[in-house]
């Protein structure tokens, strides 16, 4: 091993940078910026197990309102977009292409920092936890097409069960 190869694992575990599983609170809470511009806080989230073709994920979605329900987020029929809605997703656990990723309207980024942090849920009602790690991308379609956006921190969802595509 070389001494610079050395010198960087004994560094890393000496002051704890190595690479650590995230947490919850490692994770820090969410913040989402669009062309370097906040969004406002997103309290109301929901989780689903997404089952396509055989893979399976978690998303949570995270809302500006509290008119999303759990039914239609688990509803093949799709669910309603609420005027002045903002939204964000992650989606965390899966393994393929869409194995991790994020989301805002109707563009979807595979890939990034994405981690189901905390215990997979069990039944309807559990809160699920993803953490997207400093994540950006820029949407190619949807109102911020071309805009740099970042997310950063903890997206957290009650558990509504899975939605087959």
């Amino acid at each position: 091993m070389s001494k610079l190869v050395l010198c960087c694992v004994l560094a890393a575990s000496l002051l704890g940078c190595g690479n650590k599983e995230k947490t919850a609170e490692s994770c820090g809470p969410l913040t989402v910026t669009i062309d370097g511009k906040p969004l406002p806080a997103m309290p109301n989230g929901f989780a689903r197990k997404n089952i396509m073709q055989g893979d399976s994920n978690y998303e949570i979605e995270v809302f500006n309102h509290a008119k999303t329900t759990c039914e239609e987020m688990v509803s093949n029929k799709g669910r309603n977009v609420h005027e002045g809605e903002v939204s964000v997703r992650a989606f965390a656990g899966g393994e393929g292409m869409m194995a991790k990723g994020v989301g805002i309207e109707s563009h979807t980024q595979a890939g990034g920092n994405v981690y189901i942090v905390g215990p997979k849920p069990k039944a309807a009602g559990d809160v699920v936890q993803i953490c997207a790690d400093n994540v950006s991308f820029k949407p190619h379609m949807g109102s911020n097409q071309n805009k740099p956006i970042k997310m950063n921190g903890l997206l957290t969802g009650k558990y509504c069960g899975e939605m087959k595509f």
